[in-house]
């Protein structure tokens, strides 16, 4: 009878071994669980959402970007394009659209983009040019322009807006040539 009793002993300490294990790997799976839960609050704090459009008003002509997110976005990389070709600078940009303008800095309205930070909330005016005879002219002339802008969160997930294809894509992009301004 003792030995009966010794392989009940063993049946119940292996029964509770295989319960207590279970429960650990239950608890892991929960722990796990539970944390990616929190990332992803985590990463819904500080998500960025970055638009950018082009604005006409009484006074003039504009390029304007903000950030509708709940966290600040990083400008990482921002590629201008002029029919399909790469433009460095606003010089640049406007040399093409009218290589003859007499637009100079005393008419033009700029705000640093590249390389900043927008936090959550914030509008910018990027490029502002006011009405006159030759702005009118090379307005029109806009509607050729695209602006591809790479942004991150501060948690490095990173986003794509095209404002040509109005799309924005949760990958990484580094502009061909990045805009100065």
């Amino acid at each position: 009878m003792a030995k009966s009793e010794n392989s009940k002993l063993n049946l119940l300490q292996n029964i509770g071994t295989i319960m207590a294990l279970s429960i650990s790997i239950l608890a892991l799976c929960v722990s796990v669980y539970e944390a990616n839960i929190m990332r992803s609050q985590q990463k819904a704090t500080v998500w960025p959402y970055l638009w950018l459009s082009q604005g006409y008003n009484s006074e003039g002509f504009s390029f304007n970007a903000g950030n509708n997110g709940t966290g600040p976005a990083l400008i990482k990389s921002v590629e201008v394009r002029y029919k399909g070709e790469l433009v460095k600078d606003i010089d640049e940009l406007l040399d093409k659209i009218k290589p003859d303008h007499k637009l100079g800095y005393n008419l033009l309205r700029m705000s640093s983009f590249n390389q900043t930070v927008m936090k959550a909330g914030e509008e910018r005016q990027i490029f502002f040019m006011p009405w006159n005879d030759e702005t009118r002219e090379m307005v029109k002339s806009m509607k050729d322009v695209n602006i591809k802008v790479q942004y991150c969160s501060v948690l490095e997930d990173c986003w794509v807006f095209d404002l040509g294809a109005n799309t924005r894509e949760e990958e990484e992009f580094k502009a061909e040539l990045e805009f100065e301004n």
